[in-house]
């Protein structure tokens, strides 16, 4: 890889796979790593994250897990602050949380929809939220949402 991420900070969010293999925020997760930029691997399955950051580890990068349930305020807050203190900076924001519920309009209930839309879209608001301030403050930085199909 070129290294062009040497020196910077990567937050991902749902950086683990759900399932046994690589997802999206696994893949990115490495590939930034790859690229030389220190990762910040946050989900809410400690378990997931972990994997992830052995896969960066084992091929000689650095990585921590962090969980959080990035659908609660206090715990995004506190994962940028838990960023910070462990490599001084985020350069990089990558979102990768989501997820659906199957169903139309006149199947889903109200309260999977609203579930759906926290879930989906209020969890990368959080984070935008939260790590907008600290890029400003350090003069720039990327942020990066990611959409499956379902969207």
């Amino acid at each position: 890889m070129s290294g062009r991420l040497d020196g910077k900070v990567a937050l991902v969010v749902g950086a683990g796979s759900v399932a046994e293999g690589w997802s999206n925020g696994k893949a990115a997760s490495v590939l930034f790593a790859r690229e030389g930029a220190k990762v910040f691997a946050v989900d809410i399955n400690p378990a997931a994250a972990e994997d992830t950051v052995a896969a960066i580890k084992a091929e000689g990068g650095d990585a921590v897990a962090h969980v959080t349930d990035a659908t609660d305020s206090a715990q995004v807050q506190e994962m940028i602050a838990a960023c910070q203190k462990t490599y001084g900076r985020i350069d990089i924001l990558h979102n990768n949380v989501g997820g659906s519920i199957p169903g139309g309009p006149t199947e889903i209930s109200e309260a999977d929809w609203d579930a759906n839309i926290t879930y989906n879209l209020t969890s990368v608001f959080l984070s935008c939220k939260y790590v907008l301030p600290v890029m400003e403050a350090q003069g720039g930085g990327a942020i990066v949402n990611v959409s499956s199909v379902a969207g």
